[in-house]
C-alpha cells in the first residue's frame, strides 16, 4: 500500500463524519506524509496502521468534540512526526461544560414552556373529548328518537283501528300518521345501527392504523439516523 491508496481508503472510511472534519483530518495526515518525505512513506504507513484503524480512532475522538480546536500528539517515525488526533483535557472540560450548559438551558426552557404545553395539551384533549361526546350524543339521540317514533306508531295504529268503525276517514288518517312515524322510526334505527356498529369501529380502526403508521415511520427514521451515526 502506498500513500495514495492509504489516503483514498481513509477518505472513503470517513464519509459518515462532517465534510469539514473529514477535510481537516485528511489535510493533517497529508501534511505529515509531506513532512516525512517520500523515502519514509512506508514507515509512516506502518506507524499509523491500516486506514480502518486510523478512521476508527478519528471518529471515536471526534464525536462530541470540535475537531479543529484540538491539539495532536506526535509519534516519531524515523526522526519525523506523525500526527494522531487526541483531544486535550482542557478541550474536554470545555465540552463537558458546554453539555452541562445545554442541559440546564433545556430544563429552563421546559419549565417556562410548561404552561403553554399544558394549555395546548388541555385544549387538544378537550376538543377530542367534545367531539367524541358529541358523536355518541348524536347516536344516542337517534336511538331515542327511533324508539319514540316506533312507540307513537303503535299508539296511532291502535287508535286508527279503533276509529275506523265510527269515522273511517279519521281512522285512515290516523293509521297513515302511524305508518309515517313508523317509517321515520325505522330510518332513525338504521342510522343508529350504522353509526354505532359500522362508522364508530371504522373511525377507531383508522385512528389506530394512523398512529401505527406514524410510530413505524418514527422508528424507521430513528433506525436510519442510528445507522448513519455508526
Amino acid at each position: 500500500m502506498n500513500r495514495v491508496d492509504f489516503m483514498n481508503q481513509l477518505e472513503s472510511l470517513l464519509q459518515n463524519i462532517s465534510p469539514a472534519e473529514r477535510e481537516e483530518a485528511l489535510q493533517y495526515y497529508n501534511e505529515y506524509f509531506n513532512d516525512a518525505g517520500e523515502e519514509n512513506e512506508q514507515d509512516v504507513i506502518e506507524a499509523l496502521g491500516n486506514p480502518a484503524k486510523v478512521a476508527e480512532n478519528i471518529k471515536r475522538d471526534l464525536y462530541g468534540s470540535g475537531y479543529g480546536d484540538n491539539t495532536y500528539q506526535r509519534a516519531p517515525v524515523n526522526n519525523r512526526a506523525v500526527t494522531e488526533y487526541k483531544p486535550t483535557e482542557e478541550m474536554q472540560g470545555k465540552e463537558n461544560k458546554l453539555s452541562t450548559g445545554m442541559i440546564v438551558l433545556i430544563v429552563v426552557l421546559c419549565v417556562f414552556a410548561s404552561p403553554i404545553i399544558l394549555g395546548l395539551a388541555s385544549a387538544v384533549f378537550g376538543t377530542l373529548a367534545t367531539i367524541i361526546a358529541a358523536w355518541f350524543s348524536v347516536i344516542f339521540g337517534f336511538g331515542v328518537a327511533a324508539l319514540i317514533l316506533l312507540i307513537i306508531m303503535l299508539v296511532l295504529l291502535a287508535v286508527g283501528i279503533m276509529c275506523i268503525p265510527s269515522s273511517p276517514f279519521a281512522g285512515v288518517a290516523v293509521l297513515g300518521g302511524g305508518f309515517i312515524c313508523g317509517s321515520l322510526g325505522i330510518l332513525f334505527m338504521m342510522l343508529t345501527v350504522a353509526m354505532a356498529g359500522i362508522a364508530t369501529p371504522a373511525i377507531f380502526r383508522g385512528i389506530v392504523s394512523l398512529c401505527r403508521k406514524l410510530s413505524g415511520k418514527k422508528k424507521a427514521e430513528k433506525t436510519e439516523c442510528e445507522k448513519k451515526s455508526l
